[in-house]
Parts: C-alpha cells; structure tokens; sequence
C-alpha cells in the first residue's frame, strides 16, 4: 500500500510504474491518492480522475477511486462515490469516513444498506485523532459492514488490520509511520506529517501494539523474562527486542519498521495460515487480544484501547498465550 502525506496523483503512480517495470516489484500493489486527507481534502461529492484510475489499471493494479472526505452525516456523498464507482470496470470505491457512519446506529443502517444495494467492493478508512478502533462502536460497525456480503478493505490502520482479516476482510494495509495509520481530523493536521523527526516506535508483539523503542527498553529493565523480550523475526536474529535502543536515534527507523513488518506477517500467519476458517481466526484473534491486555497489565503500560473493543465485540473465548 502506497499513501502520502499529501495529494500526490502523479508521484505515486510513478512510483507504483518503476516498482513494476524497473524494481521488479511484483507483491501486491494499492495506491491511494489520499484526496481526503489534510487542510484542503476534497468532499466525497469531487469527481474522480479519469487519469488517476485508467492509470492504475494500465498498471495492472487494483483500480482505487480518488474519493473525497465524507462526512458526518453526508448520505448524498456516500451515495455518490458508490454509485460512480459502479460505473469503473473493477473499481473500488475508497469511503474516507467520519467515524459516525460506523458507530451512531442510523448511520451505519444508512452505510451498510447503501454499499449492499451498490454491490461494489468498498475500502475503508476511518477519522480519528488516533486509533479509530479505540472508539466504542467502531469495530463493531466495521464487523457489520464486513457483513455486506460485498469485498471490504481496511486502509491507514495498525493492528486492528489483522482483526479484520481474521473477520473476513479481502485486505488491509498498515501504515508505515502513525500519521499513516488513521485519517486525522482537518483541525488536528489532517494526516499531514508532524514537524520534525519523533522518535520511533515499532511492535511489542505480547502486547500486539505499537511502542516507542524507549519505552520498550525502560520496561525490559523493570521486568527482565528473557522469555518476553527475545525477538527471532531476521532483524531481530533471537536478540532482546531492546537492542534497537543501543542505536543512535537517527539509525531505529528502519530496523523499526523491518521489524514492525517481520511481527505482523508472522501474526497473519499465525492466525490465518494454512486456510484456517475464518470463525477459528476470529476466535483465534480475541483470544490475542485477551493475552495482549494481560501483558500491559503485567508491564504497568498504559491500556491499548483497541483490545477491549476487540474482545468485546467479537465471539468469547478464553486467552491463548502469544507464540514466539
């Protein structure tokens, strides 16, 4: 998944040609042109470029719209996006949404009963200040919409990606930096980068979430189980996860983000491989989510809290200790 900061059509789709034709990039390949994010987001009723999607299909890529920002309340945008995309050959309409249409009851009846009639497949992403998916109703308002019986995509997200996938979403993509991992309000920034660096943070995989390397490092010292703190993925190579701290600053971010990435395609795997059903794998996925909330308990970290909306929207079972 390729997103900016900022709208930049024309540098992703070249970006998205060298990767196919020069780099030799032949993993799967979303675009998002991102018109819905920052001071000047277009509404959901701005047409789509017509070059935007005849270009991701020339590429051989999945056709994304270019949608506009839609907001609270806004019926006739949605209903514009769904229904223009119905007439692109393959196209998926991206919902930039206001986190209302999945957690206030009439909009997410008028949401879902919209993306059925329609028939379209749908990618989401949803506006919050951080995590979406620490708010009360949204996971279980994407679970409804994953219920559409139409193929639903998670974009900008963390952890909550895999929640998804093991509810039967087709895809989602997890952003590299946190600007990129929820669609900021217009007030707060709107997605735009923070200036200047910050300090980095990367996948305590006991606690399924997202922690600066500081912090992981402190609470090694506090609670020193090898156990806990022994990372094999190939960055870490069977090091304490709290190696990356002996760098100096500016050299974490990429052996943060490798890592980052090494933890979620293990977890994918671990909850989705070898064609586990998709009931066992959400079950499978509460279970983590459980163990996970246990785990920041135990190291006194301040609760993460998309976990409790997971556990307590999806099916009950009894925790699992965590792999590896």
């Amino acid at each position: 998944m390729i997103s900016p900061y900022a709208h930049d059509e024309a540098g992703l789709l070249a970006t998205a040609a060298y990767l196919r034709r020069q780099g030799g990039f032949d993993a799967p390949l979303l675009l998002d042109a991102a018109r819905y994010a920052g001071r000047n987001r277009l509404p959901a009723s701005a047409p789509f470029n017509p070059r935007w999607l005849r270009r991701q299909r020339e590429l051989g890529l999945p056709v994304l719209t270019d949608s506009g920002y839609i907001a609270d309340g806004d019926e006739p945008g949605l209903v514009s996006i769904l229904r223009r995309t119905a007439a692109v050959p393959d196209g998926i309409a991206v919902l930039p949404l206001h986190p209302a249409w999945l957690r206030d009851r009439l909009h997410l009846t008028l949401l879902t009963g919209h993306v059925r009639d329609a028939g379209v497949p749908v990618a989401l992403v949803l506006e919050a200040r951080s995590d979406p998916f620490a708010l009360v109703g949204c996971v279980s308002g994407l679970l409804e919409v994953l219920g559409c019986g139409v193929p639903v995509l998670l974009l900008r997200c963390d952890l909550s990606a895999l929640g998804a996938l093991c509810h039967g979403a087709v895809a989602a993509a997890v952003g590299t930096v946190g600007a990129l991992r929820h669609l900021a309000p217009r007030e707060a920034g709107g997605g735009r980068p923070p200036p200047g660096p910050r300090p980095p943070s990367t996948i305590f995989k006991p606690t399924m979430s997202y922690r600066r390397i500081s912090a992981i490092s402190r609470a090694r010292r506090g609670h020193p189980d090898a156990r806990l703190w022994a990372c094999d993925c190939p960055v870490c190579e069977g090091r304490d996860l709290d190696w990356m701290a002996t760098l100096p600053e500016r050299e974490r971010e990429v052996p943060a983000f490798e890592h980052a990435a090494a933890v979620l395609y293990a977890l994918r795997d671990e909850l989705l491989g070898g064609d586990v059903p998709l009931p066992r794998a959400a079950r499978s996925w509460s279970a983590r989510c459980a163990d996970a909330a246990y785990r920041e308990r135990e190291l006194r970290w301040t609760p993460t809290p998309m976990l409790r909306q997971w556990r307590e929207a999806g099916p009950a079972t009894a925790p699992l200790p965590l792999a590896g």
